[in-house]
Formats: structure tokens, C-alpha cells, sequence
């Protein structure tokens, strides 16, 4: 819609008689549009109109026809971004690159320490310790890592990945050998002890079943030798059938419950605040049916066997790499087998 300007609305004063309003209205040849053209109307009004006034003063309303595309509808378009909206976008953070790495270098240093123990305490024969020192490495920025290692126990077994120089090794140093430019990835180094000492363990565990009318009553006792280790997590089951119908007297640290055909000591923390612990529960079964237990637990920062990482660099340019590294040693352990 159109309003039109004050000369086309005063361009013809009033005609005769009836001239106080003129009126005209024009449509589109063609009987319409299909651009949707609508008239524009035009009103003008000097003052409003009383009796006194005569019929000339009356306003004017003049219909005029509005240009062909005064309104037009037509398919929506996207506004222009605005140097407003340029700005607000730069500021949103830009999406992180895919699996970045904290270090460009990533060591894991496990162990598992498996063994049966007496049902009075101590080791049934030998306890067994593997090892593996893993390295995950960004080859865009570590892709001829090595490792200078700290001096390490002799009565320990080794083994040394192929693709490492078993020269350099000797010198407590893992490199590739000459010729190859990529660090293996997955585990480099391997090693094993197998050991009858009591002390090797950071626990000892003693069970003492007794019979009763209704079945038997189980005492199990649990002492941290090492005062130094924390254990995380650690979990003692015996096997015991619903129709057994056990029952937990009591357990200190942590808790005890029967569920899934065992019962279950859980001690999410076990260090020298502690100390000890005592679990105690009976069960429709004589001793043999609840035996063997098994012991579970897990020690972070550290392994029995000693690896420390004294320097890590690249090989050509023996610039230092920065570098994480995880320790771990996994326990699991049988109690009268």
C-alpha cells in the first residue's frame, strides 16, 4: 500500500456543486493480477467538518491507483549476516581437534600379581609377578621417542620388545633399532618374577572355618604387612549357594553382603589407617563348599617392580618430551586352593 504525496492529493481543487468529494478508482487491465496489486487510497482533511462549514471544506478522499508493485509477495530470503553477527561468531570457541593427547607421550606401567595362599596364612608355593611398560605416543610430534630408565632389579626376567635396541637396553636406555623410525606401540617391554616370600605381598590373610550345628562359621582375618601400600578397592568372595542361606555377622572395614552365589567383603580403601579388618559370617555348607576364596585388589602409583623414568627425548634431535605415566599393579590371589 501506497500513501501519495500532498501534490498528487491537491493537484484539482473541488469541482461544482458536489465537487467536495472526488472520487476515483482504476483497476489492473486484464480483469486482475496475479502480483496481488491493490489500489492505494489518498485522504486528506484540512479540519474536521461542522455544520458552519460549507461543503467545499469538507475533506477530499481521492482512490488512486497504486503502482503495479506497490505489494508483492514473494519467496523469503535469508537476511544478510551483519557485521554484528560476524562478531558474535568468531567469539564462540572453536571445536577441539579429535583425541588430542594431554602429552604427546602416554606410558603405562602395569603389573598383575596372581598366587594361591594357605587357608592358615602365607603362600601356597609361588606368587607370580608379569609386567608390561605400554607406550601410546602422537607420531606428529614423539615419532622417535626414547626413554633413558632408571637402573632396575636384577631378580627380575626381562624381555625387550624386537623393534628396540637390545645394545642401548643394556645401558638402561629403549630406542629403535637402526633404521626404523617409529617407537612400537602397544607394550616394549616385558618382565616376570615368581617368588615363594610371604613379604613380596603387601597382605597376609588368615581363615579360620569352624563347624557348627547349622553348617559352618567362617572368621577371616586381613593385616596390611606393607604400611606404605594403599590398596583400592578391594574385594574377598567365598562361594556360597542361596541354599546355603548365608549370613554376615559382621565385616570392618567396609561391607559385606551375600549376592550372585557369594559373599562379598568390599573395602573400598585399605591403608596403615586401618590396619586390619575381620570378617565374619556362617552358611548352611560344610568348609569345603566355601573354598577357595579369592582375593582382589588394586595399587596405583607404584609396581613391585621398580620403573622410574629418568629422561625422555627424541632420539635424533635429543630434544625432552613431555610425558604421562601411569603405574599400577593388579592382585589376585586364591585363599585355600
Amino acid at each position: 500500500m501506497q500513501v501519495s504525496s500532498s501534490e498528487d492529493s491537491m493537484s484539482s481543487p473541488p469541482q461544482g456543486r458536489g465537487g467536495s468529494f472526488q472520487e476515483s478508482m482504476s483497476m489492473p487491465s486484464g480483469g486482475g493480477s496475479s502480483d496481488g496489486v491493490i489500489g492505494s487510497i489518498t485522504m486528506e482533511s484540512s479540519a474536521p467538518w461542522t455544520p458552519s462549514m460549507s461543503v467545499d471544506s469538507m475533506a477530499t478522499v481521492q482512490l488512486k491507483t497504486a503502482p503495479r508493485k506497490s505489494m508483492k509477495l514473494g519467496k523469503w530470503k535469508p537476511r544478510d549476516i551483519s557485521a554484528e553477527d560476524t562478531e558474535v561468531a568468531q567469539e564462540q570457541p572453536a571445536a577441539p581437534e579429535a583425541n588430542p593427547l594431554l602429552d604427546p607421550v602416554q606410558v603405562q606401567v602395569t603389573e598383575q600379581v596372581v598366587g594361591n595362599l594357605e587357608m592358615h596364612g602365607g603362600l601356597a608355593g609361588e606368587a607370580t609377578c608379569n609386567g608390561s611398560f605400554q607406550v601410546t605416543v602422537d607420531p606428529s610430534k614423539a615419532d622417535q621417542v626414547c626413554f633413558k630408565l632408571a637402573p632396575q632389579r636384577q631378580d627380575f626376567k626381562y624381555q625387550v620388545h624386537p623393534s628396540l635396541n637390545k645394545a642401548s637396553y643394556a645401558q638402561n636406555i629403549l630406542e629403535v633399532r637402526q633404521g626404523l623410525t617409529a617407537f612400537p606401540v602397544g607394550g616394549c617391554l616385558r618382565w616376570q618374577l615368581k617368588t615363594s616370600d610371604d613379604g613380596f605381598l603387601p597382605v597376609t590373610l588368615s581363615c579360620w572355618p569352624t563347624a557348627t550345628e547349622d553348617g559352618t562359621q567362617i572368621v577371616l582375618e586381613l593385616e596390611l604387612t606393607d604400611q606404605d601400600a594403599t590398596l583400592e578397592n578391594v574385594c574377598i568372595a567365598f562361594p556360597a549357594s542361596d541354599s546355603s542361606r548365608p549370613s554376615v555377622s559382621s565385616a570392618s572395614p567396609g561391607e559385606a553382603a551375600h549376592r550372585d552365589g557369594q559373599v562379598v567383603w568390599h573395602i573400598p580403601v585399605f591403608d596403615a589407617s586401618e590396619g586390619s579388618g575381620t570378617l565374619e559370617f556362617t552358611a548352611n555348607a560344610d568348609t569345603a563348599t566355601l573354598l577357595p576364596a579369592t582375593f582382589e585388589a588394586t595399587q596405583s602409583g607404584i609396581t613391585r617392580c621398580p620403573m622410574e623414568i629418568l629422561e625422555c627425548y627424541h632420539q635424533a634431535g635429543k630434544d625432552a618430551i613431555s610425558f604421562a605415566c601411569e603405574k599400577k599393579v593388579a592382585y589376585n590371589l586364591k585363599i585355600g586352593a
